[in-house]
């Protein structure tokens, strides 16, 4: 292959700019998991693709630096639309539409108009994911052939056939030769002015009939119309179909170096998080079909990872250009035809004009994976459901310490949530200080990302803590085994001692269900071999075999008993479920209110606390040390350690006449509570009670910070206004809540406080002198609760 890329190289760089290049390979195409193009020769190794095979890319370069200005490119091989999707000179550029061929009488090849037009033509035999057939020779060699030689791609019949022509009488010849396998064939013009003309052709043209095989690939010895090509163009087909033929371009014949077909291409779309193990299940099918092909690799399982929101919308646009102009073939992958989800929910309901069938082939629970030097003595007593999620993350999580994956694209954190949050029935204060903000917590300090479990476990690798991880036990097994868990980390090494995980089964936990779905395409982007082998996959995977596979893959098959390597050797318990009731997923009501309260618990709050700092807050209380200025301010830091990375926090003090902002609104971060001790620490109390004034200047405040974050502002005050202004407008403080937590010589049955806190939709609590923790607890209950009012 080094050979035919330098020749390709000389090709187009020993040219003039007035040359017009034609290059046409004949062979064999693979892609890398990557989807790039190669072309492969019978000593190219499928696993070494780019050491070994020419990649397409290469050639895309050499063409953008060719000082020639006319170039046609025709690809014989399989995928070879791939071509024109990767970087090079076709990249950024996109297709034009083809200019309009009309009649020229009298053209004669080599017309000194032609060298003003010029660009750059693309036609492939087959689309970026199918195969291209042959018999004796390449179907598409054959019909550019059979145009050429008897002139039938003069389409307009003006002497001349342009790259278009070309291309519309293949792609005819193609459709309309019924007993080969569809392939569609592929056009890309690119900086086009003008047409470009390949070859002239005879003018009384003889009576249309198919285009006889022939015993080689043709691009060796191919006349074109009256004469030859010019030499700089006919050398470089000698020199590349040489190196290539042969390689086998066709599903049904011989290829050479071992006499087996060219594997069938299965395209399988797998969840991100679980790409390793469908890898493993796929290679385990090509080796039991091989066993039964005498050796021969029949079948070839593309597994490619694609995220659920990208795929079921591909889906629901039928794979092609979406309303938002997104290319789903480009951006996403080829049609799938068979589809592996990381959960049964994920498959869509308002697709199954795309969706054959949907099968179950197994199961995983939900754990939590808990590093062994983070556990002590009596915790082997509660990992078989014994406690609750919620009960296991409190009594874990306040030692180290939990992470989950991210809510929005993680199954398995969408169902650990739903659990968590008992089912969507959780108080939102409750989900939000007791769930949300410890897990925020730890998943900031630890320095996880944000991201699936796979995401999660590479740090775990990679920081070798002591923070337990909501996750899959599958996922448990293959960590403790050293797989890699696709999040970009590599594997190859099991875990040092410490390092591994443990499984601890909560209670009245939903499994994870794992299924197969297999997809119906047009025949145009389906092939009928495709279609049976995916279908023969999917029934692979729920025959003895395919279960095998899967158990070795860390999934509890159907039908099959829990075996190595899911036991106590990899952190997994093998006589789950315990004999307790296993729970179903989450109905669609279930999850439409989980995710409701998930975005209440996460929504960011920004708090301004208004602190009265008034002569009359000197007043000492019931402890001779403390006075109501002081027990307020602790109030405030209280309330700061409530608060989440993510919330915002300011203070202002009022007093006098004026009220002034001594702590400006932002993140709380990860010290809240000092930053408000330091804030109050040099505030004297002393003057009079300018309580509206303080309103007026905090709503303003608040609303002037960017964003959809709950504005709430907390006053705490002993005494009314004094400073004879009139009460806030409506207008002042919209979109503002007011709370008001009254402490000594006032009280909410004010009804000037009352009105000011039920106008802006807040409340008003009273507290005690000494303490004014229980006013806290039900204020930011009351905060949180309404939310999403």
């Amino acid at each position: 292959m080094r050979a035919a890329g330098l020749m390709v190289r000389d090709f187009f760089s020993h040219a003039d700019p007035d040359d017009m290049l034609l290059l046409h390979i004949s062979g064999h195409g693979e892609r890398d998991s990557d989807g790039n193009l190669y072309f492969v020769n019978h000593d190219t190794m499928r696993d070494s693709l780019w050491v070994t095979g020419l990649k397409a890319d290469h050639i895309s370069a050499e063409i953008r630096d060719s000082p020639a200005r006319r170039i046609v490119v025709l690809l014989d091989c399989c995928y070879a639309g791939a071509f024109v999707q990767h970087d090079g000179v076709l990249a950024g550029l996109g297709p034009e539409k083809p200019p309009a061929s009309t009649p020229m009488p009298g053209y004669k090849a080599g017309n000194p108009d032609d060298r003003h037009h010029r660009g750059e033509v693309v036609i492939t035999a087959a689309t970026s994911i199918e195969h291209a057939y042959e018999s004796d020779a390449g179907l598409f060699t054959r019909c550019v052939v059979h145009g050429l030689e008897t002139g039938r791609a003069d389409m307009n019949r003006d002497g001349a056939v342009d790259s278009y022509e070309l291309y519309q009488y293949v792609a005819a010849r193609m459709r309309r030769d019924a007993a080969t396998p569809r392939q569609s064939p592929t056009y890309s013009a690119h900086r086009m002015q003008g047409i470009l003309r390949i070859a002239h052709s005879a003018r009384d043209l003889a009576p249309d009939r198919p285009p006889p095989p022939r015993p080689a690939p043709a691009p060796a010895t191919v006349p074109r119309g009256r004469g030859p090509l010019p030499r700089r163009v006919l050398l470089p087909l000698l020199v590349v179909a040489g190196l290539l033929c042969g390689c086998g371009i066709q599903a049904d014949g011989a290829v050479a170096g071992g006499g087996c077909p060219a594997p069938a291409q299965v395209r399988v779309a797998a969840a991100p998080g679980g790409l390793g193990a469908y890898r493993e299940v796929a290679a385990g099918f090509e080796g039991w079909v091989a066993e039964r092909q005498h050796g021969c690799r029949a079948v070839d399982l593309y597994v490619y990872p694609a995220a659920v929101d990208d795929l079921t919308e591909g889906l629901r646009r039928g794979w092609g250009v979406g309303g938002d102009g997104r290319d789903y073939l480009r951006d996403v992958g080829p049609h799938p035809d068979v589809w592996l989800p990381a959960a049964a929910d994920e498959v869509p309901p308002d697709s199954r004009d795309v969706i054959d069938r949907v099968e179950l082939i197994g199961q995983t629970p939900i754990v939590l994976g808990v590093p062994a030097r983070a556990r002590i003595p009596g915790d082997e007593e509660q990992r078989p459901s014994v406690l609750s999620l919620p009960a296991l993350l409190a009594a874990v999580g306040g030692r180290h310490g939990v992470v989950r994956g991210d809510f929005a694209g993680s199954a398995v954190a969408r169902m650990a949530t739903a659990t968590l949050y008992q089912d969507g029935t959780l108080d939102p204060a409750l989900a939000r200080t007791d769930i949300e903000q410890p897990l925020e917590r730890f998943l900031d300090s630890g320095g996880y990302p944000v991201g699936d479990e796979a995401a999660l476990l590479c740090h775990q690798r990679r920081v070798r803590g002591s923070t337990a991880v909501l996750l899959t036990e599958q996922q448990v097994v293959r960590f403790n085994r050293g797989d890699a868990p696709d999040g970009g980390c590599v594997g190859g090494a099991a875990p040092a001692a410490g390092d591994r995980l443990h499984a601890f089964y909560p209670a009245t936990t939903p499994a994870v269900r794992q299924v197969a779905v297999t997809l119906n395409w047009p025949r145009s982007a389906q092939g009928g071999t495709a279609r049976s082998y995916a279908a023969w996959f999917v029934r692979w995977l729920r025959q003895k075999p395919g279960r095998q596979a899967l158990l070795r893959s860390g999934l509890r098959p159907i039908g099959l008993d829990a075996a190595d390597p899911i036991g106590p050797a990899n952190g997994a318990l093998a006589d789950w479920p315990f004999a307790h009731w296993v729970p179903g997923e989450p109905n669609a009501l279930t999850r439409r209110d989980v995710a409701a309260l998930y975005a209440a618990a996460r929504r960011p709050g920004r708090f301004l606390v208004a602190l009265d700092a008034s002569g009359s807050m000197n007043t000492v209380t019931a402890d001779p040390d403390r006075t109501r200025f002081e027990v307020a301010a602790a109030a405030v830091e209280q309330a700061a350690s409530r608060l989440g990375r993510r919330d915002e926090l300011g203070l202002l003090t009022f007093s006098g006449r004026s009220a002034r902002e001594v702590l400006p609104i932002a993140a709380a971060g990860g010290d809240p509570v000092g930053r408000v001790r330091r804030s109050a620490a040099g505030i004297r109390p002393a003057g009079d009670t300018p309580l509206y004034e303080a309103v007026r200047r905090g709503a303003a405040a608040l609303r002037a910070g960017p964003g959809d974050a709950q504005r709430t502002l907390v006053v705490l005050t002993d005494g009314k206004d004094t400073s004879g202004q009139p009460r806030p407008s409506a207008a002042q403080t919209a979109g503002v809540r007011i709370f008001v937590i009254a402490v000594g010589d006032v009280s909410c049955a004010d009804a000037a406080l009352a009105a000011l806190t039920t106008d802006s939709g807040g409340r008003c609590f009273d507290a005690g002198p000494d303490s004014l923790q229980p006013a806290l607890t039900s204020m930011f209950r009351a905060v949180w609760d309404m939310e999403g009012d």
